[in-house]
């Protein structure tokens, strides 16, 4: 039997990877730095996967054996895998150079990775140390949660597929479920500027209206409202940004509310708000989308006030310095001059303002 061996045992790498994988006929190994996962990975020997709406049946994965990352079986893992998937967190990929690296270097065959985050070329790290491996990327649209903490059992969306980097030399694994994707690179950044963006939509707006529970803000008057209002825009202009036809681009949109907007995938404001320092940064979400329409001159009011909605989210909840956000925001030719709409919609926030009197007032 053929062997995977999957990377962070969190919600993405047990909930959705390690199905297509099973799927695939491969014998999994789960390596985690979280001690007490992987013990009651051992422990428990399976867990199940539901989904979302009771739409499929629910897999049972099991077989598998786990492993810490600091253990010296985790290396032999590598070393006789015939594939290996990241799922870490972007942020965490670099510190799986010297592992990744040490297995590379022991085997006669390259090693085949897919860095399964949601980032834009988050396999740098990897590269800028040398480790020596065809390496992939697959992009994340599926939303797993786990709804009970002391449980492996996780619940996901039916997502069909998981895309990856076709293009990658040297690259010959293939997997159900799995297609290989021509523009890899446009993909991943239409997917953060697109079904990230709308996440960003529903998660700040909704919080700011006082919701809990993401698909009741999705589903809100509001901020539904608004969504129509900003497919056009959205789909205008990242569609020019990455040659895409405007209905391809629409479609993908459409399909990015209406996932958002599906009350049978229950999700929290908190786990799409968190973190909206790193959310605004000038080439994340918000203000890649706001850029791209003030230099086409489209009206940016509705995402300059998405992105204020994230600053207050951010003042209000986490002691974010709005004045470094808007500072850094002014080094950009086409966001400095949209500063001061942002300001004058944090004003209001700040004053508890209705989303509609915030719009008409400018």
């Amino acid at each position: 039997m053929k062997k995977a061996v999957i990377i962070g045992a969190g919600q993405t790498g047990r909930g959705f990877i390690a199905p297509i994988v099973q799927e695939n006929g491969y014998a999994i190994t789960f390596l985690d730095k979280d001690h007490a996962l992987v013990e009651q990975l051992r422990k428990e020997k399976e867990y199940t996967v539901s989904y979302f709406g009771g739409k499929r049946e629910p897999q049972h994965i099991s077989g598998y054996s786990a492993l810490t990352t600091d253990e010296k079986e985790a290396v032999n893992a590598l070393v006789e895998a015939d594939v290996v998937f990241v799922s870490v967190f972007a942020s965490h990929v670099g510190e799986l150079a010297e592992l990744l690296g040490e297995a590379a270097s022991k085997r006669a065959e390259k090693l085949t990775v897919f860095c399964c985050e949601n980032g834009v070329n988050v396999k740098k790290p990897l590269i800028e140390e040398g480790v020596d491996a065809v390496i992939s990327e697959g992009v994340i649209f599926c939303t797993t949660l786990k709804p009970e903490a002391e449980k492996l059992d996780l619940i996901s969306q039916d997502y069909p597929e998981l895309p990856v980097d076709g293009k990658v030399p040297g690259l010959q694994v293939h997997l159900d479920r799995m297609p290989w994707e021509e523009d890899f690179p446009g993909l991943i950044q239409r997917k953060i500027y697109t079904y990230n963006f709308m996440s960003a939509v529903v998660a700040y707006l909704g919080d700011y209206k006082g919701y809990e529970v993401y698909g009741e803000a999705a589903n809100d008057p509001e901020i539904a409202a608004m969504m129509a209002d900003l497919l056009p825009v959205l789909s205008r202009i990242i569609g020019k940004e990455y040659g895409v036809p405007y209905e391809v681009q629409l479609n993908f949109t459409q399909n990015a509310i209406a996932k958002f907007q599906n009350r049978d995938i229950y999700d929290t404001i908190y786990r799409n708000a968190r973190q909206a320092e790193r959310k605004l940064g000038l080439k994340e979400r918000m203000l890649t989308p706001l850029r791209l329409a003030a230099k086409d001159g489209d009206d940016t009011r509705e995402i300059a006030l998405v992105t204020a909605a994230a600053i207050y989210y951010g003042e209000q909840k986490e002691a974010l310095d709005c004045e470094k956000i808007l500072s850094d925001m002014k080094t950009d030719p086409y966001l400095q001059n949209e500063t001061e709409l942002i300001n004058r919609f944090l004003e209001g926030m700040r004053r508890k303002e209705k989303l509609t009197s915030l719009l008409k007032d400018v």
